[in-house]
Order: structure tokens, then sequence, then C-alpha cells
């Protein structure tokens, strides 16, 4: 582990001025007076901008500077490839360290939040992904200098965790059309939204939707679907990012994943459904199936998966879980959706 890059003193304003705002508004647990060992795990090539020549260094020096004046005592490091952002926040973990960030997409960030998860340090996320939905669902803002003030802040709630197999999800999980194209997009050198779009249109005409059964419990009753299905999908958070919401309903705080369903059907078809992810999100379409789950399993001879946009394959069954507020992450209080949205919202 590399030596701290940027460490300075807590102001001694600072340390006085945050436990009287604790008291005032009655949320002290939020707030530390002590200085925050804080690690910072970098993608440099996460994202659109992440295939411009220097954007390592720009990062780097844009995470130096802001840690700095916050008067922060941080540790940055860069990832150089698949999983290394998880044996970079294991070392922080064993190492005591408070707060790990993750400045990437989706998929930096589950890789940080593996270390990070039924342990006291706490994740922050600074993102610059090609869909950043976690970010989205939990209202962190999209700029980096403001997403790197709450990350470096001494606030925190709790959100839960989903689980596939021996692998986590922060925001979905999905089996079919979504995990194809994750694998798609995967090989492409254009990154970003744009690159993610013209991945799924192009697959859309060919993709052949595979026959599953789906079980899960919502309440105490047992749901069973077989057939062909074009998308299973587990959602924690609400969207997939750059707009596209797939569970408006979902909340990261209740326990409780969001199922969603989606009948084969032709590329039309599947374009014209397609539209309730832009478009009056939480309405009914033909096709398309909602309901909420604690647990599930889905079988299938080939399921190809992702998890938070990283793709895998397996074969046989696949056990879906939710842990209740698992990981710790750095946002405002007043951010984070606590409670499922009335029909008005």
């Amino acid at each position: 582990m590399p030596a701290p890059t940027a460490t300075t003193k807590a102001t001694t304003s600072s340390t006085r001025i945050r436990p009287l705002l604790g008291a005032l508004f009655g949320i002290e647990r939020y707030y530390s007076i002590a200085p925050m060992r804080v690690g910072i795990v970098i993608n440099p090539i996460s994202g659109r901008r992440g295939s411009r020549p220097g954007e390592a260094s720009r990062r780097r020096a844009f995470t130096e500077s802001r840690a700095a004046a916050a008067g922060t005592n941080a540790t940055i490091v860069m990832t150089d490839g698949p999983g290394h952002a998880r044996i970079l926040s294991q070392t922080f973990v064993d190492q005591g360290y408070d707060t790990v960030i993750a400045m990437g997409g989706d998929g930096t960030v589950n890789e940080v939040a593996q270390a990070l998860v039924g342990t006291p340090t706490t994740l922050g996320i600074v993102p610059c992904g090609s869909g950043d939905g976690l970010a989205r669902g939990l209202r962190l803002p999209a700029s980096p200098e403001r997403a790197m003030e709450i990350a470096l802040s001494s606030s925190f709630t709790a959100i839960d965790v989903g689980t596939v197999g021996d692998r986590i999800f922060l925001n979905i999980a999905g089996i079919g059309f979504d995990a194809a194209v994750a694998r798609v997009f995967a090989g492409r050198s254009q990154r970003g939204a744009v690159g993610y779009v013209k991945s799924g249109v192009s697959l859309a005409w060919t993709y052949a939707a595979a026959h599953y059964e789906v079980n899960w419990h919502t309440g105490d009753a047992e749901m069973v679907r077989q057939g062909r299905k074009f998308l299973v999908a587990f959602a924690n958070a609400s969207t997939y990012g750059n707009g596209a919401v797939l569970a408006p309903a979902a909340s990261l705080q209740d326990g409780v994943l969001d199922v969603v369903l989606v009948e084969a059907g032709t590329a039309l078809q599947q374009f014209w459904r397609g539209r309730r992810l832009f478009w009056r999100s939480g309405s009914p379409a033909h096709g398309l199936e909602r309901s909420r789950a604690t647990r599930a399993t889905v079988h299938g001879s080939t399921l190809v998966c992702h998890v938070d946009g990283e793709a895998f394959e397996v074969s046989g069954a696949l056990e879906i879980g939710v842990r209740p507020r698992a990981l710790r992450v750095r946002t405002s209080p007043l951010r984070v959706r606590t409670t499922r949205p009335t029909a008005a919202e």
C-alpha cells in the first residue's frame, strides 16, 4: 500500500462546528470529531472520459486537491484491472480505515463494497461511470466536487445489499437481456451511455430469450413463473442509470428486492415495453410483471447474469437474497429514500 498522498490536519473550527450542528439538528451520530483515515480507489478508465489521454493523472490530481482542501488524511490508489479494487479495499479494511471511496462506475463501486459489507468501514462514492445507477439511487450529486465533499464527510446511512449466489449487488442484478448487453458492452472500446445504448439496440434484433423457472417469496406467499423470459431482474435501487428507471418503487432500506420479469417477444415488442424505462416507468405494460421478494431462485440450463453491470455465466440454479442495511454509505442524511414512494410520487 503506498504512503498517503494527501495529508493535512482538520481545522479547529470544523472540529467545533460539526458536533454543534449535530446536536442542534438531532443527528449526532452522523458526526465525529476524530480525524478519519480515508482510502480512495480510482478506476482510471471508467466512463466516457476514461479513454481520454491523461485521464488517470487528472483523476489523481483531483482527489489529492479535494482531500487536502477538506483536511483529510487520504491514501490514494489506482486500479489496474478487474478485481483489483476489491483487493485494494480489503487492504484498507484490514488496516482499520474509516472510509473507502470508490471513484468509478457501478462495477468499481461493487468491487469496493465487496470488502466493506458487514464491517464498520464506510463506502464513499464519486460517480464517473457509464451509468452510475447506484449514485442516482442514493441521490448523490453528479458533480464530482460535490460528490467528493459528501464522500469525505462524516455523514452516513446504512443500505441493503443484494446477493446472487456468492456475489453481491448494490443496484441491480439481472439474468437475460441486460446481462447479455453488459457482456457485449464490456468488450467495447466506446464507454459511456452512447456505447451502452448502441450495444443494447444492436443486440435486441438477434437476442433469443431463454427458458427459466423463477421462484420467489413475497410475504408469506411463494410465486412461481416458468417460460421464456427476455429479462429477469432484481432491483435494490431504482435505476440502471442515464435516466433508465427499472423499478421506480425500489428502496435501498426496506429489506426487499423489486422483481421485474419481461416476457419473450420480438425486438419491436421489447422496444415498446422499454418505453417504461423512460416514460411513466411505474405504469403497467403488456408482457411486464413487477413484484417484490426477500429471496428467490432462478433455474435455467444457462444463466447469463450480471451484478451491477458485471457479467458472468452459470448453469443450474441461482439463489438471490438481500442483507438488510449491511453496508454503510457516505451520503447526505436528507437524500436517501427510507420508505417506498407513494402513488403521488
